[in-house]
């Protein structure tokens, strides 16, 4: 027993503070392990770079498909991001109350409502654009030739299979 009063393993002392943390090999050899690590990271540098701009990944995302696809329908963005419909009610309010988009109701179809980037939705888009390159460069620091487009390639491959 050691002066914790835990059982040492055979040819493994028991953890004292200050240790460092040994991960067993399946962690470490674990895809799930190391993309859910990999995202920690990817969202701590996230909110560090765009942390003047308010805004979330879930929120530029969103902006992002406004711009490119001007008059969206809210369910038709849940569905492409496969994200509960609830759950995008929120993130649309929230963009609205900022007055970053826009819900417009077309004259053809008064039922649904399209969204659009308004003036200063598309001004705030820009410095986030231009932070989150800066952001995904700080993160593939130190990459060599190829190796960004390779992994982007593998996650892809592993997201929609």
């Amino acid at each position: 027993m050691s002066d914790h009063g835990m059982t040492e393993r055979e040819g493994v002392s028991a953890f004292s503070v200050g240790d460092e943390i040994r991960q067993p090999m399946h962690v470490s050899a674990s895809i799930g392990y190391a993309l859910r690590r990999a995202q920690m990271r990817v969202y701590d540098l996230f909110f560090a770079s765009l942390a003047d701009l308010d805004t979330t990944p879930a929120c530029y995302t969103l902006m992002l498909l406004i711009r490119e696809n001007p008059g969206i329908r809210s369910v038709d963005l849940a569905r492409s991001l496969g994200v509960a419909r609830s759950r995008m009610v929120k993130l649309i309010d929230d963009l609205e109350g900022r007055r970053l988009i826009t819900r417009e109701t077309p004259s053809n179809d008064r039922r649904n409502r399209s969204l659009v980037l308004t003036a200063q939705g598309k001004r705030d888009l820009k410095k986030m654009e231009q932070a989150v390159e800066d952001h995904e460069e700080k993160l593939t620091e130190g990459f060599g030739a190829g190796e960004r487009e390779r992994l982007l390639g593998l996650l892809w491959r592993i997201a929609l299979p």
